[in-house]
C-alpha cells in the first residue's frame, strides 16, 4: 500500500512539472504573441500616417496647380486686351502715315517738315509694331502653358472667363458660399488705350474695390488683383 502511494505521489510531481512547464511556455507564447500583436499594430498606424500624410501632400498639390492655372488664365485675357489696344495704337499711326504721305504731296514747301515729321512717324510705328510683335509672342507663350494644364483642371477650377465682346473680360468666380456652392462672384475688366485697368458690374459690390483698382494700375499685377478680390467675395459670404 505505501508503495502504490509514492508511485501515485512521484506520478502527480511530474504531471506537476509538466503542467508548470507547460504554464511557463503558454505565457511565453502570450508575450511574443503580444509583442507580435503590438508591432503590427504600430506598423499599421504608421502605414495608414504615412498614406495619409501624401494624401494631404497630393492635394495641395493640385490646390497650387489650379490655383496657378487660373492666374495664367488671367494674365493671358489680361495680355489679350493689352495686344487689342497696342493694335488700335498701331492702327491709328498707319493712318497718320497715310495723311502725312497725303500732305508730302500736296504741300510741296513743307516737303522737309512733313520728310521729317513722316519718319519720327516711322519710326514710332516701328518701335510700336516691335512692343506689338513682343506682346504677340508673351500671348503664345501663355496660351502654350495653359494648354499643358487645362485638359487635366478645367473640370476643377472655380474660376470661369467669359468675353463680353472685343474690349471686355468677365470673370466669375464660384464655390466661394459655402452655403451655396453655385453662387457667382463676377466683376468685368478692361483696358483701355493708355493701359489702364477698368472694373465694372462687380457682383456683389466691394467697399474697397476701387482701392484694389488703384494698386492694380499702379502695379499691373492683374494675378494678386484676381486673388485680392476672390478673397473680399470670400469675405463677404461669413
Amino acid at each position: 500500500m505505501t508503495t502504490y502511494t509514492s508511485a501515485q505521489a512521484t506520478q502527480a510531481e511530474a504531471a506537476a512539472k509538466v503542467n508548470e512547464e507547460l504554464r511557463k511556455q503558454m505565457v511565453e507564447v502570450q508575450q511574443q504573441l503580444a509583442q507580435w500583436t503590438s508591432q503590427q499594430k504600430q506598423h499599421i498606424d504608421s502605414t495608414v500616417l504615412q498614406a495619409q500624410r501624401t494624401l494631404e501632400n497630393d492635394k495641395e498639390n493640385q490646390r497650387q496647380a489650379e490655383q496657378k492655372l487660373q492666374l495664367l488664365k488671367a494674365d493671358d485675357e489680361a495680355l489679350q486686351n493689352r495686344l487689342r489696344a497696342e493694335e488700335r495704337k498701331v492702327e491709328e499711326l498707319r493712318v497718320e502715315l497715310e495723311r502725312l504721305h497725303t500732305q508730302e504731296k500736296l504741300l510741296p514747301p513743307e516737303q522737309q517738315r512733313l520728310a521729317k515729321s513722316l519718319e519720327q512717324q516711322r519710326q514710332l510705328l516701328a518701335q510700336r509694331e516691335l512692343a506689338y510683335q513682343q506682346c504677340q509672342l508673351q500671348k503664345e507663350t501663355r496660351l502654350s502653358e495653359l494648354g499643358k494644364g487645362c485638359s487635366t483642371y478645367q473640370r476643377l477650377l472655380s474660376l470661369e472667363f467669359e468675353r463680353m465682346g472685343d474690349e471686355r473680360l468677365r470673370l466669375v468666380f464660384t464655390n466661394l458660399d459655402a452655403r451655396a456652392p453655385s453662387r457667382a462672384f463676377s466683376f468685368q475688366v478692361y483696358v483701355d488705350a493708355l493701359d489702364k485697368y477698368h472694373i465694372e458690374n462687380c457682383e456683389p459690390a466691394l467697399p474697397n474695390l476701387p482701392a484694389l483698382t488703384d494698386t492694380l494700375n499702379q502695379t499691373n499685377d492683374f494675378s494678386t488683383f484676381v486673388r485680392a478680390v476672390r478673397r473680399e467675395f470670400k469675405r463677404s459670404t461669413t
